[in-house]
């Protein structure tokens, strides 16, 4: 491709931010509302319905009620302990928190078992 048949980035830049403006604002006036009136509806459901009840309607769709546990750790501690006694680390979930591992590889250091992989964001702001 020659230089002359590359876009202005400057044209690309100012129609990337019409175009996020304008996505801003369906959203604003159109899915807000909608996710409000779909957020009470499932909340009405919620309140109605007992658990393990299941309604059908033909030709609608169905509406079933579940519970399933959830964990909320309030001892982070004894918990630590517990995993490492039982050797239970299928607790945990298997991902780092990128923050330090930045904050060490920028010392210099490493972390033994874990390699750098770059990832490309695209940061966006308007002025």
């Amino acid at each position: 491709m020659e230089v002359y048949d590359l876009p202005d980035r400057k044209h690309v830049v100012s129609e990337l931010f019409r175009v996020r403006k304008e996505i801003a604002l369906i959203e604003a006036n159109q899915l807000k509302s909608l996710k409000e009136r779909k957020a009470d509806l499932e909340n009405y459901l919620k309140a109605t319905l007992e658990v393990g009840e299941k309604i059908a309607y033909v030709g609608i769709g169905s509406i079933s009620m579940a519970e399933e546990s959830q964990p909320s750790v309030h001892d982070w501690e004894a918990l630590y302990e517990y995993i490492k006694e039982n050797d239970a680390f299928y607790f945990l979930q298997r991902k780092l928190n990128a923050a330090p591992f930045r904050e060490l590889l920028s010392m210099g250091d490493e972390l033994v078992g874990v390699s750098e992989v770059k990832i490309r964001k695209l940061s966006v702001r308007k002025n």
